[in-house]
């Protein structure tokens, strides 16, 4: 008799067990939204780690670029304002659809972090806590 096992108590732990994947699950989507696609340490685009002193610098546009792709987004910028050929040749349609691309991303990943759905995850992960 001492080998029967008490069901309720055990769905109970099941329960609390899927609970607390649930939560890591949400708070690693918080997580990876808020914190590694905005991440102040590296370039937006390549991913470059930045020197210490660079990470809190001023940067001219929307975006936290490193030098190398500072200067291709704003030969891109360029290119879509005034139309033209850049100086480079790989500077080619396919390099201005990755370009294009990427911002797109950018502004869907901006979206998505404003969307009503994303904040109540966000509001729901601060009051689990």
């Amino acid at each position: 008799m001492s080998k029967v096992i008490d069901i309720e108590d055990r769905l109970k732990l099941e329960l609390k067990k899927k609970a607390k994947v649930e939560k890591a699950k949400k708070l690693e989507a918080v997580r990876k939204t808020l914190q590694c696609t905005r991440c102040l340490a590296r370039c937006l685009k390549c991913g470059m780690q930045f020197e210490t002193h660079e990470m809190y610098k001023r940067y001219k546009g929307p975006f936290r670029l490193c030098n190398s792709c500072q200067e291709e987004y704003d030969e891109f910028v360029l290119i879509k304002k005034q139309g033209g050929e850049s100086p480079y040749y790989w500077h080619n349609k396919e390099w201005l659809r990755v370009w294009q691309t990427w911002l797109d991303y950018q502004k869907a990943l901006k979206e998505f972090g404003e969307s009503p759905e994303f904040l109540d995850l966000v509001r729901e992960v601060e009051w689990e806590r």
